[in-house]
């Protein structure tokens, strides 16, 4: 109202189109009175806080059902402790501006003693979107800001069928942490302010695993997450880490500009080890990164890219674009750069390396254009190098990564897509020289595949897919060797709350360098991607039952049989025979 303040609620009455009933239904959400005031009536207001309410709980348990040599061992003799069930368990209640949650999990081979003894406890309360307090979080979170070069938890999309539209990162910010992860965190308070401009703070001191060196000397933290054996267990938690720092954003008309910083301390010394690949690896107590960043639009061109540096002065930067060019075709292309000594183990920047964004350059072009409303073609290329020393190779390297895809939409019940793909890059190898010595060589490791892939809609309740993957690998001064991925999957939506998944593969592969890949259905919130060596079968389906709208069911079993072999997996893992099966169930309510 201009003339006055609203005084009482029943004031809103006086307003035109406002009756009983609309005023009766606004009434638990209105408050009254000076900006502070009604600030505090409406966060006091239990209505606020469960406005859009949702409870979920979800558990889960997962076993191998044969007999792995670690439980067959003493515990004295490196055995593992606990069973053979990997069990999960998820509390969550969320609404509008509130998220409460509680998970645990027990990996396979650990103890779990009575509701208290997961090995593994996460959770968190978290306010979201109250005014221009976005978010704030006490507990468990996850940090992915820029383009990850200094800060990014959680993992992220590399190179595949993608070609465009992965090189860059739209950032997630400041977000409450759930997941079974059990390394790629922060434990502590954190909170993000404004609107044009917002800024992050956050806070976190949490314990990690370690290998212990000599005294209060460790390696760098382990991201395993198992505390299966004594030895394991006497590492659980052995050292702590604590990061603070910040981040501000800027929104302006022509985009998106940041600035990222924290510093980090562990309470031992991190030993980097002595290996050549170790050299510029992180070593020491403390460390610190700042980092900018920008993504925006110039005309329908997206422009993104960060640099940064570490606290021993190396530095990392990315820089990018994404346009479209025409009508059908769209366009990126990314340089990266990233020094040998750029130190930045809390960072997931783009490029060839899973590990951090550290020792590569890179230029990346990918392009995807449409020949017509039913097929598509798609591309990318991508040249690196690594200037230092990595994992596996002694001294400077290069590579090369070539991806080509065609998908197909036959029909509207009918598609399907062929995937070459090609990667040649420098590996070791040993051989005699002309003196009769061993020496080491550098040399051309290649990988090719070729894969093609059929969707049949056969009607409203049955799909079907059929897949059939050829690769052919050479590694460096080695013959080549060949592998074959053939399956044929169903999923049937047997009713509104049946469906039914299943898969019959038959794998053959010269080795475990010509080894192939298939992700699978699986449970709930499981990624399941599984690398196949050998030759054998695989089998596996996957129920979904929903009984009830408060209540849903899943069940997957699989079975793998291997071919001419006596022994699978090695190690604690290693199984007698050439058969593996495992099973999982999960429950999901939801009200």
């Amino acid at each position: 109202r201009k003339e006055n303040p609203f005084v009482e609620k029943d004031d809103i009455l006086k307003v035109s189109g406002i009756g009983r009933a609309t005023y009766t239904r606004m009434r638990p959400y209105i408050t009254v009175g000076g900006v502070s005031s009604r600030f505090r009536d409406l966060f006091t207001n239990p209505n606020y806080w469960l406005d859009g309410n949702s409870f979920e709980y979800i558990t889960r348990y997962q076993q191998e059902l044969n007999d792995q040599r670690g439980y067959e061992i003493p515990d004295s003799s490196g055995g593992y402790l606990g069973s053979q069930g990997k069990y999960y368990q998820r509390f969550r209640m969320s609404s509008r501006h509130l998220s409460v949650n509680l998970t645990q999990e027990k990996d396979a081979g650990e103890t779990l003693n009575g509701p208290t003894g997961f090995d593994y406890t996460s959770g968190h309360i978290a306010l979201t979107e109250n005014g221009k307090l976005k978010d704030l979080v006490i507990g468990d979170y996850a940090l992915n800001f820029g383009q990850g070069l200094v800060l990014w938890t959680g993992g992220a999309f590399g190179k595949g069928r993608e070609v465009v539209g992965t090189t860059s990162k739209n950032e997630r910010g400041l977000r409450a942490y759930g997941s079974a992860q059990e390394t790629d965190f922060f434990r502590g308070i954190a909170a993000t302010y404004g609107e044009k401009i917002e800024t992050t703070f956050f806070y976190s001191n949490r314990p990690r695993t370690a290998s212990i060196i000599q005294g209060d000397t460790t390696r760098f933290p382990s991201s395993s997450g198992f505390h299966r054996t004594l030895n394991e267990k006497e590492r659980r938690n052995n050292i702590d880490q604590k990061t603070y720092g910040g981040r501000i954003r800027i929104d302006t008309p022509i985009g998106l500009f940041g600035a990222t910083g924290y510093r980090t301390e562990f309470s031992s010394f991190i030993d980097k080890g002595n290996g050549l690949s170790d050299l510029y690896d992180f070593e020491g107590r403390k460390n610190s990164v700042l980092g900018i960043d920008y993504r925006g639009l110039i005309g329908n061109v997206l422009a993104f890219g960060e640099i940064a540096q570490s606290r021993n002065g190396g530095a990392g930067g990315i820089a990018g674009i994404e346009s479209p060019i025409g009508f059908r075709t769209d366009f990126t292309m990314a340089y990266r750069n990233y020094a040998r000594d750029f130190q930045s183990f809390m960072g997931d920047g783009f490029g060839e390396s899973s590990s951090d964004p550290q020792n590569e350059k890179g230029f990346y072009v990918g392009i995807r254009h449409g020949l017509n409303d039913k097929v598509s073609l798609s591309a990318y290329v991508d040249q690196y190098r690594f200037d230092a020393p990595r994992s596996g190779i002694d001294q400077s390297s290069q590579g090369f990564d070539v991806l080509g895809l065609m998908e197909v939409d036959f029909t509207s019940d009918l598609n399907g897509y062929v995937l070459l793909r090609s990667e040649t890059k420098d590996d070791t190898f040993t051989e005699i020289n002309e003196r009769g010595v061993e020496e080491e060589s550098i040399g051309k490791q290649r990988r090719s595949s070729i894969r093609t892939q059929i969707d049949y809609q056969l009607n409203r309740s049955i799909r079907l897919r059929s897949r059939i993957e050829l690769v052919e690998s050479q590694g460096a001064n080695e013959a080549k060797g060949y592998g074959m991925l053939l399956y044929q999957d169903i999923r049937v939506q047997a009713s509104s709350k049946l469906q039914i998944d299943a898969r019959v593969t038959v794998f053959d592969t010269d080795s475990f360098d010509s080894r192939v890949f298939q992700f699978e259905n699986d449970l709930l919130y499981v990624l399941s991607n599984t690398a196949l060596s050998g030759q054998g079968q695989r089998a596996y389906f996957v129920l979904n039952y929903e009984p009830t709208e408060f209540l849903e069911l899943w069940f997957k079993y699989s079975l793998s049989v291997f071919e001419n072999v006596n022994f699978i997996s090695s190690g604690l893992n290693e199984i007698e025979g050439n058969r593996n099966s495992d099973f999982g169930i999960q429950a999901r309510v939801k009200f």
